[in-house]
């Protein structure tokens, strides 16, 4: 059975769940490994975002298109998940996002200046002023120091190109790893 725009519904939700149970174990595993990469190793500073040995680093291939003109595949489309220090200073999971360009929304989210780019920055930022605000508002300042956190965070990409396992997986797993950043309230 497909859904409305041609994608597939898991012939078994168990084997999915699986998945998400493998993956789990996966993650933290992943996160204890000293070789674990900081999202700022991703980027060199003097080329910012079109840097593309990325990929070398984080050991994946590309699934995706950065724009549909491209004829090769040139962008990961998958999870990706942060962790950072937790107080008995063991590496834990604590925040899931998925996205269609997810080497992009790296880069928004640690070097984006708007709050809608680097929005787990203006979550950070919120919560730690309490701010209660219009989002607009924020200065860019509180963005950056929160970013400069965000910049040393260990994290994680999974390639995922089927759309109802990709959007699964990121709230069977944040559920399952308790990720602190994730919240799934609706707008």
């Amino acid at each position: 059975m497909e859904e409305f725009k041609k994608g597939k519904f898991p012939e078994d939700i168990k084997e999915l769940i699986q998945k998400c149970e493998n993956l789990a174990l996966q993650i933290q595993t992943a996160f204890l490994n000293k070789n674990c990469i900081l999202i700022k190793d991703l980027y060199l500073e003097n080329k910012g975002h079109k840097q593309k040995d990325f990929l070398n680093k984080l050991g994946i291939e590309c699934n995706a298109f950065l724009k549909t003109k491209n004829i090769n595949k040139n962008e990961v489309k998958g999870l990706y998940i942060f962790g950072d220090l937790n107080t008995e200073n063991i590496f834990e999971p604590i925040y899931i996002g998925i996205s269609r360009t997810v080497f992009r929304r790296l880069y928004q989210h640690t070097w984006g200046k708007k709050h809608n780019e680097a929005s787990l920055a203006y979550l950070m930022a919120k919560t730690r002023l309490q701010y209660i605000e219009n989002r607009n508002t924020l200065s860019v300042s509180e963005l950056e120091q929160e970013q400069s956190k965000i910049k040393n965070f260990r994290v994680i990409v999974i390639p995922e190109e089927n759309d109802y396992d990709l959007y699964f997986m990121e709230v069977y797993l944040a559920g399952k790893l308790k990720t602190k950043w994730n919240s799934f309230r609706t707008h």
